[in-house]
């Protein structure tokens, strides 16, 4: 039953298309794992990028269809941005589609008429990111030589007031990157965005808890610095506290929704989705994008793409399958967590999820009864997630 659902989803959760417009950003970020390049999506690759779109649309049957801006800082290379925007949302209105748009971005670079571009590329979800407080921020996150748009302003200043206007117009999810470094921040920067109004605007802001950690096999120096599970789930904790509401908070967060069996998957697995990199290249999921040996799709110099060592992977990965997954009691809540560190190999990352499920799940349930729960009261234990392997048909 779980790995007919499973499939199902597969092929009926929405169709995303993620962009990345340029590999290049004008921030240092310390713990950046992306590759920087001067690999950049151009106004000429638009009509393939509409007529890949148009097929799997036309095949899929799909009502709809989400746009992902992605970097890189994206917003680097608005030009590309305004041509393929416009390019797909006529693409959905001719075929009777619906559109949506979201961007991932450092809030540095944005155009001064922050609403105008908003409702021109029908953004629904901005996610702007922090470091912290503005000394660590722009410790962490300083503008490469020569690449800071004005001198006298500082990145976190310059994100901070595009939130600012962003929250008339669109949700924004206000990322907080936490890691030894900085986690002393965290009470301080949601007082600050309370001060600032953000969680009162007309579409209050979203607070975002992320853990800097090892995404791809380049940056794995982070493990060093990176906060344990025990560690990022006690940030977490005083995020519950701080935040005015569980609806400001985001869903990874929150312990008010409860964890019914999963109807849809990541775009990484979703049969419709991809993510085109800067260099042309498909791949199934972002935290890939650049890294040459991950494509799922190769375009050659003619523009014929040809599949990637990876594509029969992803294509049928199948956490039903896979050993200890296929006995987890938490699979279906689960399906196996993040299918990139399977293909990796990763099995520390792995054991981390299994070991949040095991201390997660009993709060997630007891805050339906209206229990606080602290994890040190409950958790379940090994035995308790894993069935034996005798007893698997």
């Amino acid at each position: 039953m779980i790995r007919e659902r499973y499939w199902h989803a597969r092929g009926r959760t929405p169709m995303v298309i993620t962009l990345t417009t340029t590999q290049d950003c004008n921030l240092g970020c310390y713990y950046c794992y992306e590759e920087r390049s001067r690999d950049a999506l151009a106004e000429g690759d638009v009509p393939a990028i509409v007529d890949w779109t148009r097929q799997r649309l036309v095949a899929s049957g799909k009502d709809s269809l989400h746009v992902d801006w992605y970097g890189g800082e994206p917003l680097l290379n608005v030009d590309f941005i305004d041509a393929a925007s416009a390019a797909l949302q006529s693409l959905c209105e001719e075929i009777g589609v619906s559109y949506s748009a979201s961007v991932i971005s450092n809030g540095t670079c944005w155009p001064d008429d922050i609403a105008g571009f908003v409702r021109r590329h029908r953004l629904r979800q901005v996610q702007i990111s922090f470091d912290g407080l503005k000394a660590n921020h722009d410790k962490r996150r300083r503008y490469r030589k020569g690449r800071a748009p004005d001198p006298s302003v500082s990145s976190f200043d310059q994100a901070t007031a595009v939130v600012d206007g962003l929250l008339e117009v669109v949700r924004v999810d206000v990322r907080f990157n936490a890691d030894h470094g900085n986690q002393c921040d965290l009470d301080g920067f949601i007082a600050f965005c309370k001060d600032r109004g953000w969680f009162d605007r007309a579409f209050p802001c979203v607070f975002q808890l992320a853990r800097i950690s090892d995404f791809s096999e380049r940056a794995g120096f982070l493990s060093r610095t990176k906060l344990s599970e025990e560690e990022f789930e006690r940030l977490r904790e005083r995020s519950r506290q701080m935040v005015p509401d569980e609806k400001t908070l985001d869903e990874t967060t929150t312990r008010s929704l409860y964890p019914l069996p999963r109807t849809s998957v990541c775009a990484a697995l979703a049969n419709d989705s991809i993510v085109i990199g800067a260099d042309g290249n498909h791949y199934r999921c972002g935290l890939q994008v650049g890294e040459k040996n991950r494509p799922v799709a190769i375009r050659r110099a003619g523009g014929d793409m040809v599949p990637g060592r990876d594509a029969d992977w992803w294509t049928g990965f199948d956490p039903t399958r896979q050993p200890n997954c296929s006995r987890c009691s938490f699979l279906p809540v689960c399906w196996g967590g993040c299918p990139k560190k399977h293909l990796e190999g990763d099995s520390h990352s792995l054991h981390e999820q299994s070991l949040y499920w095991r201390k997660a799940l009993p709060q997630k349930i007891a805050w339906q009864f209206g229990v606080a729960l602290q994890e040190s009261e409950f958790t379940f234990a090994e035995s308790d997630q894993f069935r034996p392997a005798s007893l698997d048909p």
